[in-house]
């Protein structure tokens, strides 16, 4: 049919121009699926500590951390993997590098180090999230977003034999040639990971269009979207009470959720940010927040995520959908498993992009490269010019 024919074209440019960078950009984020997991074992020795009686304060840990770093700017403290994990202080040293700090919480003992700056893992998010292009990376990525999610329908479409044939497009042929296996290899892992990929590509583009989706995102559900931190009136320089206090006032205001981590204002106008995580929550860092006033503590807005509209609600729950975060609500064994699920998903793109590269070599450019060959005499020799051309 027409139609499909038309669809079939712009699935095969679509996939020549972009698909190298859909796969990339995939197979990458298969890494990042297990970042916090690969975080800790690439600092063996200082994310975890023996537990012994209470903790220190948060202001006596921020002290230490202070002195051990006296010329970075406190950006966040955060405890979020039980009472045997030590606490973790990002900072940002005057060259802009973003360093993490270890801390035994029960002994203050500075305890392990690492600068982001030259982290692989680090390199590896960067080039999934920002394309190593910082914000302008960002928002081109949400059009390799796109292209994943194009190329996910319009595949389905193409994938489809026909009522007659119907059973052909679940066949693999084994023993035959490579070209053969090639092309059943693609259409195969394309059927069963198409829809699950434009899922998770369009939760994707989130990041790239935030304020896009949440327009979206009120429009469908009538409901408010808090994307954004509320803004506060007072400075951190003028902070009159202990920073253990902002702690205990956002736990009091959700109840049986514990605190995660507390964001430090970094400009005039920005609230402290106390996140909290519930027993049975959607993400493994919790999707609850309190934001408070940075002078005297006041609470600016609590934001528990079973009280939040839907809107926010659907905006809030992008992250842990996207990098498969969220399994953690049912168990270890769910959370765990979610993760490995999403591995695969982010390796199914880049295997479609090799696999349909090499069915285009197969079908059109073997063919054209054998005729160029045909026409050159034996032992001619071949001018810059025309090999440039040709290939």
């Amino acid at each position: 049919m027409r139609w499909r024919g038309w669809l079939f074209q712009v699935h095969l440019w679509t996939g020549l121009v972009l698909g190298l960078v859909v796969g990339v950009v995939s197979l990458t984020g298969s890494i990042v699926v297990f970042r916090y997991e690969l975080n800790r074992l690439t600092v063996p020795g200082t994310a975890y500590v023996t537990q012994q009686g209470q903790r220190l304060t948060i202001d006596e840990l921020t002290r230490r951390i202070q002195a051990n770093r006296p010329g970075d700017r406190l950006v966040q403290a955060s405890w979020d993997g039980g009472p045997g994990t030590a606490w973790n202080y990002r900072t940002q040293s005057s060259e802009g590098h973003r360093i993490h700090t270890f801390i035994d919480q029960y002994t203050g003992e500075v305890i392990g180090q690492e600068n982001y700056q030259y982290k692989i893992l680090q390199w590896i998010f960067d080039l999934h999230a920002y394309l190593l292009g910082g914000t302008t990376g960002m928002f081109l990525n949400g059009f390799v977003g796109l292209a994943a999610v194009l190329l996910a329908l319009t595949g389905l479409v193409v994938w489809w034999p026909g009522l007659p044939r119907w059973r052909f497009g679940f066949g693999y042929l084994w023993g035959a040639h490579w070209p053969r296996q090639n092309y059943d290899l693609h259409k195969v892992i394309g059927f069963y990971t198409s829809l699950v990929v434009a899922f998770v590509s369009i939760t994707g583009v989130y990041f790239s269009f935030p304020n896009l989706y949440s327009r979206w995102t009120e429009r469908l559900t009538g409901t408010e979207v808090w994307n954004a931190a509320p803004r506060a009136g007072t400075a951190w320089a003028d902070r009159a009470r202990p920073i253990e206090d902002f702690i205990r006032i956002a736990e009091a205001a959700q109840p049986g959720a514990l605190f995660v981590s507390l964001q430090f204002p970094q400009a005039p106008g920005q609230p402290v940010t106390v996140r909290t995580k519930e027993p049975y929550d959607w993400h493994r860092v919790g999707l609850n927040y309190v934001y408070l006033e940075p002078a005297d503590g006041r609470m600016i807005r609590n934001q528990r995520f079973a009280a939040s509209p839907l809107g926010t609600q659907i905006i809030q729950l992008m992250y842990p959908l996207h990098f498969g975060r969220f399994g953690g609500r049912w168990g270890a064994v769910p959370f765990y498993g979610v993760m490995v699920l999403y591995v695969v998903i982010g390796i199914a793109p880049f295997a479609l992009s090799v696999t349909g590269l090499l069915m285009y070599w197969n079908r059109s450019l073997s063919k054209k490269w054998r005729r160029w060959r045909a026409a050159v005499p034996h032992g001619a020799p071949v001018p810059r010019a025309a090999r440039i051309g040709n290939l």
